[in-house]
């Protein structure tokens, strides 16, 4: 199965980091957004590396995990508003 959608790639990257790797399933709820910010970069990092190798299949992937931690920061910052 190929998946070819954001929405369904962010999903299946998460069920994974939830069941294989035992990650928490709301990691907002978790880490601060100072660990969060600081993922944020490392996945812009990963992208931006993915592009100029022209790695396009990776670069998808990594585009969700970017999505992935921007959802986890405004799920953050809906708790102070």
């Amino acid at each position: 199965m190929t998946i070819k959608s954001l929405a369904m790639l962010k999903m299946e990257k998460n069920f994974i980091a939830v069941i294989e790797k035992g990650y928490p399933r709301r990691p907002y709820e978790y880490y601060d957004l100072e660990f969060l910010r600081k993922r944020l970069l490392e996945e812009i990092l990963e992208l931006s590396q993915a592009l100029r190798q022209k790695d396009f299949k990776n670069a998808k992937c990594e585009c969700a995990d970017v999505s992935n931690i921007v959802d986890y920061i405004f799920e953050k910052l809906a708790d102070r508003t």
